[in-house]
């Protein structure tokens, strides 16, 4: 919400230059002259389709570098910081010495399309005003400082609401000429309190997206259920290609196992999630459920997969290293790989005619499948409720619409608390281990009836790096926070192992409750655990500081 505030005023501001003011009556030909009533809109026109080309080119060029997204908070926050600067005091810009340059080449450059006196000399003023407005005033760095660290769906709804504050008021100096001109020129003065009140607006922004209190401020309003502008980001979404991870930064309580707690009082219950899910029950609830936080994009702003379709293993085009869930059946072997699950974090399915789900948190690094049979033997299907709990993704059954912790797979809120989802064996291999030890096996397609760009994750660098998109409530400094757990429940106790330890190992005895389990990783990667009676008993995968936040007794630690 703040940065498209931001963004239009960006706009504004680009046509609020004193140098391109007293010019525009005459460029856009608004004033006595004009050579043709459609001059100030193909003028218009042509300015707004050279900054739209220019900065896709900008956005493009990025996408194809893997950038930390930390990177890109300091980039936005200080751009917005420098141009807060800048606002107050203008001297600073005005003494750069490439900015008399360039103002006189494009000067020049608008003169040349000037004299041509036809359309295309109209199209060639148009596309050369953002070089003028840019060397009189940095406005369009603004711009480039919230669309770059954006998603691209997102950057393009900053980048159009820039758009509409710099046609706004283009449209109105067409339209009225001078007279509007003489009334704005107190606003563009450089020096003037308008200019100077921006610049502290926009230093307190910068300074707010650097140290990472606007997303503290942020998740607080979304929480609120007002302003929630995620839903008009949702309808984009569905009919374009991605999803972002917008507000970020929280403090939530450490979720308690035990469900004998008294239910939370409804009015408790976070307004957002009452307004999206108006069908539950929210008289049956665990009290952790108060401490749910919007994760951004709304109900199913996240679209699961309800009918999958499937290919042969060797169809995959990407790279080999990828991760993917591995699910057995007697006669099918299917495979989901991670670069389409962070896109869609749930896939509802069968195999063998049991209904499964296949569920991944890109946020907390969480794979698990379940059976999607419920306690009453009804198998809805399952949908994201776009809202989390300690970075972790909270699923909804479309049948009641109870929410369930996506981990736990436990009930958090709704008819069927405090029921728990039972997991089921898997394999998490890449498509390159895969591909050698199960050559016939089925791969999730990409035709998924969403557009998204599965080439690319929208969450590269997440995983390796310190920063967190939601800050849990705490942390266990036993491991590193990002380290990937191995999770099984070994009787009433929750069993966690470092993976890539364990892997480096082969192969644990651990005495659990006096009972003896073994832990073996073959040599083709995969991963059993059986008891001492030789149950096979099933496991998923999880990051240390989710585990650790989220299970806060009856636990067992294997350090390795």
């Amino acid at each position: 919400m703040t940065l498209l505030i931001i963004s239009f005023l960006a706009g504004v501001l680009t046509v609020l230059a004193p140098c391109v003011l007293p010019l525009l009556p005459v460029v856009i030909g608004s004033s006595v002259g004009a050579r043709s009533r459609a001059t100030p809109y193909i003028v218009i026109g042509s300015l707004a389709l050279s900054i739209l080309l220019f900065t896709y080119l900008l956005k493009a060029s990025t996408a194809l570098i893997s950038i930390p997204a930390v990177f890109w908070s300091y980039l936005s926050g200080g751009i917005l910081a420098g141009f807060g600067l800048i606002l107050l005091f203008p001297v600073l810009w005005e003494s750069l010495p490439f900015v008399a340059k360039a103002s006189r080449d494009a000067n020049q450059l608008m003169s040349t399309g000037y004299q041509k006196k036809s359309v295309w000399g109209d199209v060639l003023i148009g596309a050369s005003l953002g070089p003028v407005f840019s060397t009189c005033s940095p406005t369009y760095f603004v711009i480039l400082g919230t669309v770059l660290p954006a998603s691209f769906w997102l950057g393009t709804v900053y980048l159009i609401t820039y758009l509409i504050g710099l046609i706004l008021v283009l449209a109105l100096i067409a339209l009225l000429g001078q007279r509007l001109t003489g009334r704005l020129n107190l606003l563009a003065d450089n020096h003037g309190k308008f200019k100077r009140g921006l610049g502290v607006i926009f230093l307190i922004v910068g300074l707010a997206i650097i140290s990472g209190l606007d997303k503290k401020i942020e998740a607080a309003i979304l929480d609120t259920g007002y302003l929630d502008i995620s839903k008009f980001e949702q309808k984009i979404l569905d009919s374009a290609t991605e999803t972002s991870i917008v507000p970020a930064g929280n403090s939530l309580s450490v979720i308690d196992e035990q469900t004998t707690k008294p239910a939370t009082a409804v009015e408790n219950i976070p307004k957002h999630l009452q307004k999206a899910f108006p069908k539950t029950d929210w008289s049956k609830n665990n009290p952790n459920i108060a401490n749910a936080i919007s994760g951004g994009p709304g109900k199913d702003g996240i679209p699961a997969i309800d009918n999958p379709t499937f290919v042969p293993i060797f169809e995959f085009s990407h790279s080999d290293e990828t991760q993917a869930i591995v699910v057995f059946g007697e006669n099918d072997i299917k495979v989901y790989p991670y670069n389409i699950l962070n896109w869609h974090e749930i896939v509802n399915d069968e195999i063998d005619g049991k209904p499964i789900l296949i569920a991944f948190c890109p946020l907390c690094w969480s794979a698990i499948v379940y059976d999607r049979t419920l306690p009453d033997g009804k198998t809805p299907t399952f949908g994201v409720s776009g809202s989390l709990l300690e970075s972790n993704m909270i699923m909804y059954d479309r049948l009641t619409e109870s929410l369930w912790q996506q981990s736990t797979g436990k009930v958090l809120a709704g008819t069927y608390y405090p029921a728990e989802l039972t997991a089921l064996p898997f394999q998490l291999l890449t498509i390159g281990e895969i591909k050698k030890l199960y050559p016939y096996s089925m791969l999730l397609s990409e035709d998924t009836g969403y557009s998204r760009d599965y080439s690319r994750d929208p969450y590269v660098g997440y995983e390796t790096n310190s920063q967190f998109v939601f800050d849990p409530s705490s942390l266990d400094n036993k491991f590193p926070p990002k380290t990937i757990m191995v999770v099984f429940r070994a009787g009433d106790v929750t069993v966690s192992v470092p993976w890539l330890k364990l892997r480096e190992v082969s192969s644990v005895v651990e005495i659990i409750n006096n009972i003896k389990y073994t832990l073996t990783v073959t040599d083709t990667g995969e991963l059993i655990i059986v008891d001492e009676s030789g149950a096979v008993q099933p496991f998923y995968f999880e990051m240390w500081f989710s585990f650790a936040v989220q299970h806060s007794d009856q636990i067992h630690v294997i350090e390795l």
